[in-house]
């Protein structure tokens, strides 16, 4: 073990309260699941339950949780460094990047009374790959291991009046750099000029680190998850925007289509259907409802004005923190088809319908939106209808 002294921040996205009442509910889900020692990797959950940014979550790191003592970090040397300077947790088990992380993990673990004992870990979309997991378990006598995998997710679906606040100020930054990249957008200069726009529009109104976002246009639009390529735009051309500013790594996802001159009937018709998508998805949300009934009035609207062929993907997904790439929680909750998820207050959703005519064109629009004690509140605000630049 190594002790490394803390370097207090001043910047916290947290209150000691707020992390402490993290904890305490984990403590009491071990309880629940009869385990005595949880090793975290997901990156997501450590910033949860901690508050440190910066660590590099490409790499295997955790955070060792007991019944009672005090968290433990395990991880990269470098990475400890940012760890105490944003929990004040000076003591850590490191390795410098010529040592063996599983070794190091293992270590942390028998000083939490890993020995003898039933050991949680995170065994889905985590930092923790199958070969490390069972190189772990040969270091580690425990009487049993447990997958704990869920344990934390489902603490994550509902989200505190702490993060509501984040998520509410990504979605006011997120008015103010649509704004502005609309205000770029006409013929002759890039898609990647566009781009620039929004990018400087969100840091300039004080975004933190946000998730890849999408701006497409022309064609580019009719393939889900493209972007800006630096592609000159034309005079009809159709643009489609999906991205986030983030606040302490908490986004508000917002999606709106753009048209230079003009819409043609197709992108009008794609567009007016999306729209009742949403609004079907909008009227369905309540507590006590389950995702997939949300997703099936979503597609009832669809249907009935025959655009459910031109509907390929999920009607939403649970949406808030991300440390890495991409902002969907979908692992936590998606609002699919039959999935049986009880919605509850607080729970967070990127609510989006965006319909393609492949090989043509797409069109669409989202809200981020909160599950109340009756229906549901939208967090971003943008006009809905079609856009014209």
């Amino acid at each position: 073990m190594t002790v490394i002294p803390a370097v207090k921040l001043t910047e916290a996205g947290f209150d000691a309260a707020e992390l402490r009442a993290r904890l305490d509910k984990v403590r009491a889900g071990l309880e629940r699941l009869r385990v005595d020692v949880l090793m975290v990797t997901d990156p997501d959950n450590i910033y949860y339950l901690t508050g440190a940014r910066e660590l590099g979550s490409y790499v295997l790191q955790a955070i060792i949780v007991g019944r009672s003592s005090p968290l433990v970090f395990a991880g990269r040397h470098v990475d400890a460094l940012a760890f105490t300077a944003h929990t004040g947790l000076e003591a850590a088990f490191v390795y410098r990047d010529h040592e063996v992380p599983e070794e190091v993990l293992a270590s942390a673990l028998m000083s939490q009374g890993a020995g003898g004992a039933r050991v949680g870990y995170e065994g889905g979309a985590t930092g923790l790959t199958p070969r490390s997991l069972s190189d772990i378990q040969s270091r580690v006598p425990a009487d049993e291991w447990i997958d704990a995998t869920d344990l934390i997710w489902r603490l994550r679906a509902r989200k505190s009046h702490q993060e509501l606040s984040h998520i509410r100020e990504a979605a006011r930054i997120n008015k103010l750099a649509l704004d502005r990249a609309i205000g770029a957008t006409r013929p002759g200069v890039s898609d990647s000029h566009v781009a620039a726009e929004l990018f400087a529009g969100m840091l300039e109104n004080g975004s933190h680190p946000m998730a890849y976002f999408s701006v497409s246009s022309g064609i580019n639009t009719a393939f889900s998850h493209s972007t800006y390529s630096n592609r000159g735009l034309n005079a009809e051309d159709i643009i489609l925007f999906e991205f986030s500013a983030a606040r302490f790594r908490y986004h508000a996802p917002l999606m709106r289509t753009v048209v230079l001159g003009e819409p043609s009937r197709l992108v009008r018709q794609l567009h007016s259907a999306a729209e009742a998508g949403l609004a079907a998805a909008l009227a369905a949300i309540r507590p006590g409802v389950t995702a997939g009934a949300v997703d099936m009035a979503a597609n009832a609207a669809l249907d009935e004005r025959g655009a459910g062929a031109a509907h390929f993907a999920r009607s939403g997904y649970s949406v808030g923190l991300t440390t890495g790439l991409y902002w969907p929680e979908g692992h936590i909750v998606s609002l699919r088809q039959g999935d049986p998820t009880v919605l509850e207050e607080n729970m967070v959703f990127h609510l989006l319908t965006v319909l393609y005519e492949p090989g043509r064109v797409g069109a669409g629009l989202s809200e981020t939106v909160r599950v109340t004690t009756s229906s549901v509140e939208v967090l971003t605000e943008y006009p809905r209808e079609l856009l014209v630049a």
